[in-house]
């Protein structure tokens, strides 16, 4: 059996006298949710589960979706953004990743529980969620850095390349999970989304930091992700 994991970056969000972890959707955020909402109304893309990150932006776009499709959103601690004292650590690892015995954990770790910085705590929750779900569609409302942990976690060969892929607001990201394997089915999918809305929001600061542990050109080096493009 096969479960549908739908990760969802939340809807355009305004700092608050620079503080990004309490920031609330803008007006065009909200938008974003409406029509990622109306999407998920749709008998075709209908969700068996639906749950949020506990931050502000992303509760703000769970709740808008959620009131399109009837479902109320469950927050789940552990999908938040990357923190601040976490940082040191994720740069360090990712550092450390380029050589082979890391790497062969990583490998080893695939769709499993592993001891890593924000991919630890992200595939924990991944994990449950999963077990509840078994050959259903779920969704997660979360954050860029949460993605990129996801995809690294799941397609650890590329991991360059996802810490440096900056979803869009109100994208979807979409795996096919059977037992511990993932087939990703698509990146940055906005085709739900009027183009005039589309907007691709920096994410904050400290996941910033470690994309740019990540040289360019290696991220560069992988194939194109499918439906990486704004559309």
């Amino acid at each position: 059996m096969s479960t549908e994991l739908i990760l969802i970056r939340h809807g355009n969000a305004v700092r608050i006298n620079g503080d990004y972890f309490h920031a609330p959707l803008t007006s065009l955020g909200r938008e974003q949710a409406a029509q990622t909402g109306h999407y998920f109304s749709a008998p075709e893309n209908h969700l068996d589960g639906f749950y949020s990150s506990p931050l502000r932006r992303t509760q703000e776009t769970a709740k808008i979706i959620g009131a399109k499709i009837g479902l109320d959103p469950e927050l789940r601690l552990g999908v938040q953004e990357v923190m601040f004292f976490e940082t040191p650590a994720l740069v360090i690892m990712e550092i450390l990743s380029i050589f082979d015995p890391v790497e062969d954990y990583l490998d080893a770790r695939v769709g499993r529980s592993i001891r890593w910085p924000i991919e630890g705590r992200v595939s924990a929750v991944l994990l449950d969620i999963l077990a509840k779900h078994p050959d259903q569609s779920v969704a997660v409302v979360a954050h860029a850095g949460v993605i990129s942990a996801a995809l690294s976690w799941y397609l650890p060969e590329n991991r360059w390349r996802w810490w440096r892929t900056t979803v869009s607001n109100c994208s979807l990201t979409r795996f096919k999970v059977e037992d511990n394997r993932a087939e990703l089915l698509a990146v940055n999918d906005v085709r739900h989304l009027s183009p005039v809305i589309v907007t691709t929001q920096p994410p904050t600061v400290t996941v910033e930091v470690a994309k740019e542990v990540h040289p360019t050109e290696k991220a560069l080096v992988f194939e194109k992700p499918p439906e990486t493009d704004e559309k």
